[in-house]
């Protein structure tokens, strides 16, 4: 597929598209609008570590590891049920740890704490009690690795001070004494001093486990504290609404392909030329007929595109084969619908008002319509003469359009593609040549019924009609059909094609039939006269395809 027909496929699908993305965008719109605001508050933090390590490169894993543990315990169970009761708030922790984003800044021991809240002041009286909870929390769990050591020496001391208290106040008795006991006082003595030594070791232990646990002591503590923010951070009213209108947009588009892709009907004259190697010789937009005598367009509207439209294809059927002259016609389609009959008849009148003498063949013996779009007696007509064994010109009725005459269908036989393969038939034929230029026969759908395959034997050319809406394997597999048996097809005939579509189709005759920088000797200096026409037309076709 090239990049126009990619073109005109959003052209075709554009109010799809353009569907899609408006109520896309509305619907996200509106939901945007009826939610609540949601604000944020965010609180900066900063990882405080207790004894650094005298190598760099490990203190610093070491901080950003203890960092990494600190994001994930900020949103403890334990520490927001008491962040929300210190706040006085009524809301579950599971609920608010919906409501917290904790990140990690890269390469550094900071941690932002970001709280979402329909109400900005509660978003940052949580943001600064989480980690202030936390902070106090942390310092509890690493004080009691310390509390049974410090417990056990302030027993020690305890008892250490009452007996040395006691031996105080035995050496002072001793020294009372009179005589003086130098003896007991040498022992007395000693004795304080041994407690006071054994208070001072245990009292600078107890010191030692006092700056250890204040060395070591790892907590966070707020670098910036979180305020109160006056814009909501959602709903992006904005944002959703582009965003949704863009996927709404993209969901069309590919909805758009697939339709496409699952469509097998044909759509351009290229199709035709690379499925079966037919040519099309021209296209009629879609007709408003009110009625049958509308259809004929070409005696009743001769102005019209349409009248145009066939008269373009009469030119194209009288060049087609230099070397093979076509007097005799068959026009068919591959089913019905295809409104092979209207272009039957209009074509006959083109011929017929170029000053040839056209007779058109109802050859259609199961549903006969011509009689009746042009107004004759269809009692008698072809299955007549093919049976009677005789010809006779009366059954060749005379229309309102000069020059042309009509064979109708005449008695429906029980029959009929035994009667069109007889020899009879080619004797009904040779005769029907000699009263006219053109003879066109107007047959059944070629997959509905074998008459119009018995046909292309005997004239010397085949028309297909198509439509729109024909699926492009039942026109391949009705070629198919008229080309075993070794029938002559000159081309095909594009109908009831939407007047939106028929740009391309003019566009496609052009370059068919007036090849870029084709020379034009007609007149002096014409030919740069066609090239700069053709880049007009090139221009304004390229323009037209985004119209």
């Amino acid at each position: 597929m090239e990049l126009r027909e990619y073109a005109n496929l959003i052209w075709r699908w554009l109010w799809l598209i353009i569907l899609g993305t408006v109520t896309a965008g509305a619907a996200a719109y509106l939901v945007s609008r009826n939610q609540p605001p949601i604000y944020r508050a965010t609180a900066i933090l900063l990882v405080s570590e207790g004894a650094a390590d005298s190598n760099e490169y490990r203190s610093l894993l070491v901080g950003e590891q203890l960092a990494q543990s600190y994001v994930k315990r900020l949103t403890n169970y334990q520490v927001l049920e008491q962040a929300i009761a210190n706040v006085g708030l009524d809301m579950e922790p599971t609920e608010l740890q919906k409501q917290i984003q904790v990140t990690l800044l890269n390469e550094t021991q900071l941690i932002a704490l970001s709280v979402l809240n329909p109400n900005p002041h509660t978003a940052s009286r949580l943001a600064n009690e989480i980690p202030a909870v936390f902070a106090r929390r942390n310092v509890e769990q690493q004080m009691e690795r310390f509390a049974s050591s410090k417990l056990n020496l302030e027993t020690e001391l305890s008892k250490i001070e009452m007996e040395l208290k006691t031996a105080e106040n035995r050496l002072t008795a001793v020294k009372q004494q009179a005589p003086p006991d130098n003896s007991a006082i040498d022992q007395a003595s000693t004795n304080v001093i041994r407690l006071q030594d054994t208070y001072s070791r245990l009292l600078q232990s107890y010191e030692n486990i006092r700056v250890a646990e204040a060395s070591s002591l790892n907590t966070i503590i707020i670098d910036e504290t979180a305020r109160p923010s006056g814009i909501p951070v959602s709903p992006k009213v904005r944002n959703n609404t582009l965003l949704a209108a863009a996927v709404g947009a993209m969901l069309t588009i590919g909805l758009a392909f697939l339709i496409e892709y699952l469509d097998d009907t044909i759509k351009n004259p290229r199709e035709i030329e690379q499925g079966t190697g037919l040519t099309p010789l021209g296209h009629i937009e879609r007709m408003r007929i009110t009625d049958m005598t509308d259809a004929l367009v070409v005696a009743t509207d001769p102005r019209s595109p349409a009248a145009e439209a066939f008269r373009h294809i009469r030119t194209n059927i009288q060049y087609v084969s230099v070397d093979r002259p076509l007097h005799t016609l068959l026009i068919t389609s591959a089913n019905m619908g295809e409104g092979k009959s209207t272009v039957s008849i209009n074509l006959a009148a083109a011929l017929a008002q170029s000053g040839k003498q056209v007779i058109l063949v109802d050859a259609d013996m199961r549903r006969p319509t011509l009689h009746k779009l042009l107004e004759v007696d269809g009692s008698k007509g072809l299955a007549n003469l093919i049976i009677r064994g005789r010809e006779d010109t009366s059954f060749l009725k005379g229309t309102l359009i000069t020059n042309l005459r009509l064979l109708p269908a005449g008695r429906i036989p029980p029959n009929p593609a035994e009667l069109l393969g007889s020899e009879r038939m080619k004797d009904v034929l040779a005769w029907l040549q000699q009263q006219a230029d053109y003879v066109i026969f107007d047959s059944p759908p070629v997959l509905a019924v074998t008459d119009g395959v018995v046909l292309s034997q005997l004239v010397d050319s085949t028309l297909f009609v198509i439509g729109e809406q024909t699926k492009f394997l039942a026109f391949v597999a009705a070629v198919k059909q008229v080309k075993t048996l070794e029938s002559h097809i000159s081309g095909v005939i594009m109908n009831k094609i939407n007047p939106r579509h028929s740009r391309n189709y003019y566009y496609y005759y052009y370059q068919t039939n007036y090849p870029p920088f084709a020379d034009d000797t007609n007149g002096e200096n014409g030919s740069d006269r066609r090239s700069w026409k053709q880049w007009v037309q090139q221009a304004l076709y390229g323009l037209n395809i985004f119209q």
